[in-house]
């Protein structure tokens, strides 16, 4: 059996899957914001070793670490269903389930998934900070809030561009996930298209160069930071 590619279908199913860029880019950007501010703290505390805190962190994150994300946006949703009507009503709010957007769910999946991975980027960050720069700050009789603010973050937040641009790669991709709590997103719009007409290459294929080119967009916005860094250090007095 011959099988026959048709690039009309292919290119009428990448321009129905480009309307879903925006909700593909609004999940898995928030879930970046908001697991990148919560890995952030965590990365902190276990960093300046707080009490009881850090040791909190350091035996939950395995667990999160070893969680696929299509469980955490599956148990979310059967968890939800069951519970957010009567939450809801003891709280007197009018919404229900029914009315719930899905997306909220999908978003709070992501950004577990983003909390340990940017967690464990910035650590990784903080440790390459010299000692010596620290106990400077320190006899200079600076507080923790300051050498947090003066000496860490301003050296975390440049060098951990590049690895948080991959994680937001790895945030795109998982978002395909979002169809199976009946979001419409890329993949689930090229899904769709699929099924009308049963040309699923065509669909696959469409929805790959989709990812494809928000991959290399994110990269090359990274490569340009990389190279600004570049200068900006290159112009620098020794």
């Amino acid at each position: 059996m011959k099988m026959s590619f048709h690039i009309d279908v292919m290119i009428q199913t990448l321009i129905v899957a480009s309307r879903y860029i925006w909700v593909t880019l609004w999940m898995s950007g928030s879930a970046l914001v908001i697991g990148g501010i919560l890995g952030l703290g965590i990365a902190l505390i276990r960093y300046l070793n707080v009490p009881i805190l850090a040791k909190c962190c350091q035996w939950t994150m395995p667990i999160f670490k070893g969680t696929p994300v299509v469980l955490l946006i599956l148990g979310m949703y059967l968890i939800a269903s069951k519970t957010f009507d009567d939450f809801a009503q003891m709280m007197h709010w009018t919404i229900r389930f029914k009315d719930f957007p899905m997306m909220t769910i999908v978003i709070v999946a992501l950004s577990f998934m983003a909390m340990i991975n940017s967690s464990e980027i910035f650590r990784g960050v903080f440790q390459a900070v010299k000692p010596g720069q620290l106990d400077a700050a320190r006899s200079l009789g600076m507080t923790r809030n300051q050498l947090i603010i003066r000496i860490l973050l301003p050296q975390a937040f440049p060098a951990a561009i590049p690895m948080l641009s991959n994680l937001f790669i790895q945030l795109i991709k998982a978002s395909a996930l979002a169809s199976m709590v009946s979001v419409v997103d890329v993949f689930s719009a090229a899904k769709i298209t699929a099924q009308q007409n049963y040309r699923f290459l065509e669909a696959y294929i469409a929805v790959a160069i989709v990812y494809w080119g928000l991959s290399v967009a994110i990269e090359q916005v990274t490569g340009l930071y990389e190279r600004l860094q570049a200068k900006k250090f290159r112009r620098m007095p020794l």
